[in-house]
Parts: C-alpha cells; structure tokens; sequence
C-alpha cells in the first residue's frame, strides 16, 4: 500500500484526481451497468461525477499530525505513482509517499510493563506493534498513580528508547509511579493496546 502524506502546512486539503480504482473505500459495485457490470458507484453514473479523493491538511481528530490517505496499489495507482497526479505532487514538496503492508497498521500489544528495569524507577514495556507509520506519533499512556502520556519523541528526548517491540522510559520521565495502582498502554498509528497492562 501507498500512504500519502500533506506536507505543506499552509495549503488545504490537496486533489489527486488520477486514483479512482486505488481507494480502500471503493467496494461498492454499481448495479445496472451495461457497458461495465463491474464499475463501482465511486466512479460515478451518467448524471454524477465521479468521486473526487482529498489529502487532508490534518488528520481528522489530531490537529497536530499531518493528513494523509492510504491506496491499494493497484496499476492506476503505480502508474499515478511513477508519472501522474502523485509524481507530479510529490516532485512539487506538496506530498511524501510511504510504501507499507497492512501488517505495519497492526493494534499494538503490551505483554509485560516492568518497573525497576533497567534501573530503580525505570520502566521497560515490552510487546508488538509499537512502531507508528509516519506522520502517525506512538505514545504511552500510563494511568493510575502519576498518571501520564508520553510520546516517542519525548521519550527518545529523554534518554529512553523507542522499538517495535521494546520501549525504556528512564525515571526522571516519570516521577511518583507506583508499581500496584499504575497501568501501562502503548497507542500507535491511532490504536491502544488493550487492556491496560499492569507494572509489575
């Protein structure tokens, strides 16, 4: 899959015309046509244009991260990719492309939470899935006593570390967390891992 992800903060929503078959939401065959029994509604009917796909400056709900939309890579799509409406904005600045699998997106899942490890007050979360698709930002959240969320970058700032399945948040990041009333989950590409894991 392709992502395409807004790059100019100053622009809307940016139009990429040249993708109809590429959309993950183009599922919906369009009943009654004759010259093609397989189109689908998003290409349009005889009196409705066809659906137009947006990047959006921002994603939805998150203000603070860049928009983006995922493509199959379908030939239309490879081929917009290698010479289109996505070449052409990605050569202006407007967009970058990140290639991925499906895989990439999986919930992440904590398995142990361990506090005192490496060190006294440091904690060491351990699991999968970890790692966010770009521009998509993982975090902590730790609830309970001295409850707080963490990103990576305030982490790695920190001195922790941040892997796809490893993440070492040092003491100083989070002072007065208790071992039996504090709980641990790890939010990546806009899913929690569930349920809350308890330090242990």
């Amino acid at each position: 899959m392709l992502r395409l992800i807004h790059n100019q903060v100053g622009l809307n929503a940016l139009l990429v015309d040249d993708l109809d078959d590429g959309l993950p939401n183009k599922e919906v065959h369009r009943m009654g046509s004759t010259a093609d029994p397989k189109a689908y509604k998003r290409d349009g009917y005889a009196n409705e244009p066809k659906q137009k796909a947006y990047i959006p400056r921002v994603k939805p709900g998150e203000p603070t991260i860049q928009g983006y939309i995922d493509l199959n890579e379908t030939d239309r799509v490879t081929r917009s990719a290698g010479g289109g409406k996505i070449a052409g904005l990605q050569r202006a600045g407007l967009i970058s492309v990140v290639s991925f699998s499906p895989s990439d997106l999986a919930t992440p899942t904590v398995a142990t939470a361990d506090l005192g490890n490496p060190g006294a007050d440091d904690l060491t979360i351990s699991g999968t899935g970890f790692i966010s698709l770009t521009p998509d930002v993982t975090s902590v959240i730790l609830t309970g006593t001295a409850a707080i969320t963490l990103t990576s970058s305030q982490i790695t700032t920190g001195g922790g570390t941040v892997s796809d399945t490893s993440i070492f948040i040092p003491a100083a990041l989070i002072p007065g967390v208790a071992l039996a009333t504090t709980f641990a989950a790890v939010r990546a590409d806009g899913k929690t891992s569930t349920p809350a894991v308890a330090l242990t």
